[in-house]
Protein backbone atom coordinates (compact mmCIF):
# COMPACT_ATOMS: atom_id res chain seq x y z
CA UNK A 1 0.00 0.00 0.00
CA UNK A 2 2.79 2.44 0.91
CA UNK A 3 4.61 1.64 -2.34
CA UNK A 4 1.47 2.24 -4.42
CA UNK A 5 0.81 5.55 -2.69
CA UNK A 6 4.39 6.65 -3.40
CA UNK A 7 4.14 5.62 -7.04
CA UNK A 8 0.90 7.57 -7.45
CA UNK A 9 2.45 10.60 -5.72
CA UNK A 10 5.36 10.72 -8.14
CA UNK A 11 3.07 10.12 -11.12
CA UNK A 12 0.97 13.11 -10.02
CA UNK A 13 3.93 15.50 -9.92
CA UNK A 14 5.38 14.24 -13.20
CA UNK A 15 1.98 14.46 -14.94
CA UNK A 16 1.48 17.94 -13.48
CA UNK A 17 4.80 19.02 -15.02
CA UNK A 18 3.96 17.41 -18.36
CA UNK A 19 0.52 19.00 -18.41
CA UNK A 20 1.93 22.46 -17.65
CA UNK A 21 4.62 22.08 -20.31
CA UNK A 22 2.09 21.03 -22.95
CA UNK A 23 -0.40 23.73 -21.91
CA UNK A 24 2.23 26.47 -22.13
CA UNK A 25 3.92 24.98 -25.21
CA UNK A 26 7.31 25.44 -23.55
CA UNK A 27 9.38 24.13 -20.67
CA UNK A 28 8.83 26.25 -17.55
CA UNK A 29 11.81 27.79 -15.77
CA UNK A 30 10.95 25.75 -12.67
CA UNK A 31 8.17 23.59 -11.31
CA UNK A 32 7.23 26.44 -8.98
CA UNK A 33 6.85 28.87 -11.87
CA UNK A 34 4.07 26.72 -13.30
CA UNK A 35 1.82 28.71 -10.97
CA UNK A 36 2.33 31.83 -13.12
CA UNK A 37 0.71 30.08 -16.07
CA UNK A 38 -2.38 29.08 -14.10
CA UNK A 39 -5.48 31.23 -14.09
CA UNK A 40 -6.51 32.63 -10.71
CA UNK A 41 -9.22 29.97 -10.43
CA UNK A 42 -6.60 27.20 -10.77
CA UNK A 43 -3.66 28.51 -8.72
CA UNK A 44 -4.80 26.36 -5.77
CA UNK A 45 -3.85 23.26 -7.77
CA UNK A 46 -0.15 23.98 -7.21
CA UNK A 47 -0.55 23.83 -3.43
CA UNK A 48 -2.87 20.83 -3.69
CA UNK A 49 -0.37 18.92 -5.84
CA UNK A 50 2.53 19.71 -3.49
CA UNK A 51 0.53 18.61 -0.42
CA UNK A 52 -0.77 15.48 -2.10
CA UNK A 53 2.68 14.44 -3.32
CA UNK A 54 4.26 15.10 0.07
CA UNK A 55 1.72 13.04 1.99
CA UNK A 56 1.82 10.23 -0.56
CA UNK A 57 5.61 9.80 -0.64
CA UNK A 58 6.62 10.45 2.99
CA UNK A 59 5.66 6.98 4.33
CA UNK A 60 7.80 5.23 1.70
CA UNK A 61 10.70 7.67 2.11
CA UNK A 62 10.74 7.14 5.86
CA UNK A 63 10.30 3.37 5.47
CA UNK A 64 13.28 2.89 3.13
CA UNK A 65 15.73 4.98 5.15
CA UNK A 66 18.19 3.14 7.40
CA UNK A 67 17.72 3.54 11.15
CA UNK A 68 18.74 7.00 12.25
CA UNK A 69 18.21 8.59 8.82
CA UNK A 70 14.41 8.63 8.70
CA UNK A 71 14.52 12.38 9.29
CA UNK A 72 15.72 12.81 5.67
CA UNK A 73 12.37 11.52 4.41
CA UNK A 74 10.54 13.86 6.76
CA UNK A 75 12.71 16.83 5.72
CA UNK A 76 12.10 16.05 2.04
CA UNK A 77 8.34 15.88 2.55
CA UNK A 78 8.43 18.96 4.78
CA UNK A 79 10.29 20.84 2.06
CA UNK A 80 7.61 19.91 -0.46
CA UNK A 81 4.93 21.10 1.97
CA UNK A 82 6.77 24.40 2.48
CA UNK A 83 6.96 24.96 -1.27
CA UNK A 84 3.21 24.36 -1.47
CA UNK A 85 2.40 26.56 1.53
CA UNK A 86 4.26 29.52 0.00
CA UNK A 87 3.75 29.43 -3.79
CA UNK A 88 5.86 31.85 -5.79
CA UNK A 89 4.60 35.40 -5.88
CA UNK A 90 6.40 37.97 -8.02
CA UNK A 91 5.61 40.68 -5.46
CA UNK A 92 7.26 38.94 -2.47
CA UNK A 93 10.66 37.55 -1.51
CA UNK A 94 9.26 34.01 -1.03
CA UNK A 95 11.69 33.14 1.79
CA UNK A 96 9.67 30.12 2.97
CA UNK A 97 9.37 28.84 -0.59
CA UNK A 98 13.06 29.03 -1.40
CA UNK A 99 14.21 27.75 2.00
CA UNK A 100 11.82 24.80 1.72
CA UNK A 101 13.01 24.03 -1.80
CA UNK A 102 16.64 23.99 -0.66
CA UNK A 103 15.82 21.73 2.31
CA UNK A 104 13.87 19.38 0.03
CA UNK A 105 16.64 19.25 -2.57
CA UNK A 106 19.48 18.62 -0.15
CA UNK A 107 17.60 16.12 2.05
CA UNK A 108 16.33 14.14 -0.93
CA UNK A 109 19.73 13.87 -2.58
CA UNK A 110 21.48 12.91 0.66
CA UNK A 111 18.82 10.19 0.98
CA UNK A 112 19.59 9.07 -2.57
CA UNK A 113 23.29 8.95 -1.71
CA UNK A 114 22.62 6.83 1.38
CA UNK A 115 20.25 4.37 -0.33
CA UNK A 116 21.60 4.05 -3.91
CA UNK A 117 24.55 6.39 -4.51
CA UNK A 118 24.96 5.27 -8.14
CA UNK A 119 21.55 6.81 -8.95
CA UNK A 120 23.23 10.20 -8.49
CA UNK A 121 24.88 9.51 -11.87
CA UNK A 122 21.70 10.95 -13.43
CA UNK A 123 23.16 14.33 -12.50
CA UNK A 124 25.86 13.81 -15.16
CA UNK A 125 23.17 14.35 -17.78
CA UNK A 126 22.24 17.62 -16.12
CA UNK A 127 25.87 18.77 -16.08
CA UNK A 128 26.30 17.93 -19.77
CA UNK A 129 22.99 19.62 -20.60
CA UNK A 130 24.06 22.73 -18.69
CA UNK A 131 27.45 22.88 -20.38
CA UNK A 132 26.04 22.78 -23.90
CA UNK A 133 22.95 24.94 -23.65
CA UNK A 134 23.05 28.56 -24.68
CA UNK A 135 20.17 29.77 -22.51
CA UNK A 136 20.34 28.68 -18.87
CA UNK A 137 16.75 29.68 -18.06
CA UNK A 138 15.47 26.10 -18.01
CA UNK A 139 18.27 24.72 -15.79
CA UNK A 140 16.18 24.84 -12.63
CA UNK A 141 13.30 22.86 -14.15
CA UNK A 142 15.59 20.15 -15.51
CA UNK A 143 17.43 19.98 -12.17
CA UNK A 144 14.16 19.68 -10.28
CA UNK A 145 13.04 16.86 -12.56
CA UNK A 146 16.31 15.01 -11.96
CA UNK A 147 15.89 15.52 -8.21
CA UNK A 148 12.36 14.09 -8.42
CA UNK A 149 13.49 11.22 -10.64
CA UNK A 150 16.35 10.19 -8.36
CA UNK A 151 14.11 10.44 -5.30
CA UNK A 152 11.37 8.45 -7.03
CA UNK A 153 13.86 5.77 -8.01
CA UNK A 154 15.09 5.17 -4.46
CA UNK A 155 11.48 5.02 -3.24
CA UNK A 156 10.37 2.62 -5.92
CA UNK A 157 13.49 0.44 -5.82
CA UNK A 158 13.91 0.53 -2.05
Amino acid sequence: MIYTSCLIGFLIIFLYCIFATIKNKEIPNSISQIIYSLSDNWKWTFTAVMFLVSFMIVPQLVDIMPNGYEFLGILTAGGILGVGVDPLDKNRTNVIHYTSAIVMGIASQVAVYIIYPHILLFWIGYIVYTLFMEDGSKNMFIGELIMLLTTALICLLG
